[in-house]
């Protein structure tokens, strides 16, 4: 009777485990990869993103120097200026022949006729190296003890009139920065540049008006 019990239990369990379903088996051609496509938003950088302030930043330090008025200079335009620049050469000619009557100096010549003929591209290149070298003279004598360094980053406007001597002929503030000491370091720097190198030939002005940019970046 009790193997006769024992056989019907496990008849049951066996009936049991075989009508369980099994799991799916799924077929595998090699491993799988997870894509996630990348959307414009993810490429393009937020407006308040540190890489955006730092591009800004750079951008705004590469032009420390801004001409704040128009230069008048003597360009010459061969369309244009053809006959003024031949009346000029003639001016020169009978000048030189007055003073030197017996014979003309050919390299006096030569120079008050090239004098007269500059491009406008030679005038911005000639313009770009005269701002460079002022800004150069400037950062050279622009210091600040570290322990007074503001944390933040400021900046600060300095006008700066120069005559065509050189020297310095108005010097004052378009922006402050709100720091006492950043803002005299800068003054002084421009203070102790001057005099500065002589204008270029060509601008016809008593002097030019630039604007110096002072950053905070600039000293750390």
């Amino acid at each position: 009777m009790i193997f006769l019990s024992l056989a019907v239990h496990l008849l049951v369990i066996t009936i049991i485990l075989v009508s369980i379903p099994t799991t799916s088996r799924h077929l595998t051609f090699g491993p799988a990869y997870s894509v996630q496509l990348v959307g414009s938003e993810v490429i393009l950088p937020n407006n308040n993103s540190s890489l955006l302030k730092e591009i800004l930043k750079t951008n705004e330090a590469a032009n420390p120097v801004i001409i704040k008025r128009k230069i008048t200079s003597n360009v010459f335009t061969p369309a244009k200026n053809q006959e003024i620049s031949k009346l000029n050469i003639e001016k020169a000619v009978s000048a030189i022949r007055q003073t030197h009557r017996d014979k003309p100096d050919t390299s006096t010549l030569a120079s008050a006729a090239s004098q007269t003929k500059i491009s406008e591209s030679e005038i911005n290149a000639q313009t770009k190296e005269y701002i460079g070298v002022v800004w150069s003279r400037v950062k050279k004598n622009w210091t600040m003890p570290q322990a007074l360094m503001p944390k933040e980053n400021i900046e600060t406007i300095i006008d700066v009139k120069i005559s065509r001597s050189g020297t310095l002929e108005y010097v004052g503030f378009e922006k402050r920065s709100g720091n006492r000491y950043f803002d005299d370091s800068a003054l002084r720097a421009v203070k102790k540049s001057s005099p500065f190198p002589p204008l270029p030939y060509w601008i016809m002005d008593k002097n030019i008006e630039i604007g110096i940019r002072f950053h905070s970046e600039e000293l750390r």
